[in-house]
């Protein structure tokens, strides 16, 4: 029985990290090993299912998601991950805090304090950060993001925009960098650190960087979330009026209500 569940979470950990490297046909060909009846099957298929929106932006993914997530019957420590993701795709899908997310974030929240191990500590930290009712505890979070086999790639995006609602600009260059280490090619790291790079006065940098994720995402996501990101960027730092006029295109106002906010 013991190797049956180090099987299942082996493969629950290596379809996650599927997911992180944008290798998405495998993630679900390794969730399709998992046994529907395990817990981390469904909240697993979620995760990726998400994690492939954020990179390619079809809001399909999106939907699936939620719905996934919804209909997900998990247990032990794989039901509060199911209520924390349940809030981030809500939010996401409404664009901002939804009533749905903030109760699910909170319930997930209250499971995860309850809990001793290092990953749902630092999952907490996550929600802490953001509830100022509660004492976020960051050294938890910095934890999880060195150590976690599973979800070192979510503590660390965490992380960076912590520091960064905290104008540590510089630690969240830092931590973007070392994520870039560990998957060198990834295309939404790539948008992170071109804005990370703008914010610590690399304006050149960033923009020579926003310039080859509007290519990238030219040929592998055209008209996507991410491709209008880079485009808003560049319209923003650059001023120019090529990037500007491509903000009042047909093709963005059709995207525009799911776009995040630019600053």
């Amino acid at each position: 029985m013991l190797i049956g569940v180090q099987n299942v979470f082996a493969s629950a950990e290596k379809a996650l990290e599927y997911a992180y490297r944008t290798e998405y046909d495998k993630a679900f060909s390794e969730i399709a090993k998992i046994p529907e009846e395990d817990s981390s099957a469904c909240v697993i298929r979620g995760m990726a299912l998400f994690s492939r929106f954020d990179d390619f932006g079809d809001t399909l993914d999106l939907i699936n998601a939620l719905s996934v997530l919804e209909k997900c019957k998990a247990s032990n420590f794989w039901e509060p991950l199911r209520r924390y993701e349940v809030a981030l795709v809500s939010d996401r899908k409404s664009n901002t805090f939804s009533f749905k997310g903030i109760i699910e974030a909170r319930s997930a929240a209250q499971m995860f304090a309850e809990r001793k191990d290092d990953d749902s500590k630092a999952f907490y930290a996550v929600y802490a950060y953001y509830a100022p009712f509660n004492k976020a505890n960051l050294e938890d979070l910095k934890k999880g993001f060195e150590q976690s086999k599973t979800f070192s790639p979510i503590f660390g995006s965490s992380l960076i925009w912590i520091f960064d609602r905290e104008k540590r600009y510089a630690e969240a260059l830092d931590l973007t960098n070392k994520m870039l280490m560990r998957y060198p090619e990834h295309p939404v790291l790539l948008q992170t650190r071109a804005e990370m790079l703008f914010k610590t006065g690399k304006k050149e940098e960033a923009i020579e960087l926003f310039k080859q994720s509007e290519q990238i995402y030219a040929k592998r996501a055209p008209n996507s979330i991410r491709y209008w990101c880079a485009v808003a960027h560049l319209a923003k730092m650059t001023g120019d009026s090529f990037w500007k006029d491509k903000l009042k295109s047909k093709e963005y106002r059709a995207i525009k209500r799911w776009m995040p906010d630019i600053k």
